[in-house]
């Protein structure tokens, strides 16, 4: 893991604030300061002392929360033992994110046309190194883990591991999305299938 931003505890009630509403299903666009002021339980003014925008108090607070999910996250995979087990525990977190409303965090933060809102993304003090350089630590280790356990045994480069390893994740992500067009197939039946996918690609 790499070294995080580290925010001043009232930068952090920030952005809680900010997370909480998304969390509630307030739609991000709309979102006001006032609102989130409110959240947070603090002056409207007081955001303005450490923030610019409402677009980079947003932007900031998407980061933050990242990071730290990436952090817990992390720490919840390490602590299993086989491959199995760490690829499960990986769609475990993202169906609890998808229940938390933010699911739809990374896909906002890739998304095209939203320039205006996320333009603090490249600022020095909005950076995703750390978010990015978590998720390659974590399909290193979980290959490093298959290796061990005699799972992983086709010859390739990083980059088709890493392909195979998101195109079974996403599969998952997908029902996880759109469980209302599989009414037949359950959350186990789904984790089962995308494992299956991953295994065939990597023997």
């Amino acid at each position: 893991m790499i070294d995080k931003k580290i925010y001043s505890k009232k930068e952090v009630t920030i952005f809680n604030g900010v997370i909480n509403l998304i969390k509630k299903g307030d739609n991000l666009y709309t979102i006001k300061v006032s609102d989130i002021a409110k959240s947070a339980d603090i002056g409207k003014g007081t955001i303005y002392d450490y923030f610019g925008s409402k677009e980079e108090t947003i932007s900031k607070a998407l980061i933050y929360y990242m990071n730290s999910e990436m952090e817990s996250s992390y720490n919840r995979i390490m602590i299993k033992e086989s491959f199995k087990e760490k690829y499960y525990e990986i769609l475990l977190i993202i169906k609890d994110s998808y229940k938390s409303n933010l699911f739809i965090v990374s896909s906002i933060l890739s998304s095209a046309g939203l320039k205006e809102l996320y333009k603090h993304l490249a600022d020095e003090g909005c950076n995703t190194n750390y978010f990015f350089s978590s998720i390659n630590n974590i399909i290193v280790h979980l290959l490093e883990t298959g290796k061990k356990d005699g799972i992983v045994t086709v010859e390739e480069d990083f980059y088709y591991f890493v392909m195979a390893i998101r195109g079974s994740v996403s599969t998952f992500s997908h029902y996880i999305g759109k469980k209302e067009y599989y009414k037949d197939i359950n959350v186990e039946k789904a984790m089962d299938t995308s494992y299956k996918i991953l295994l065939k690609s990597l023997k």
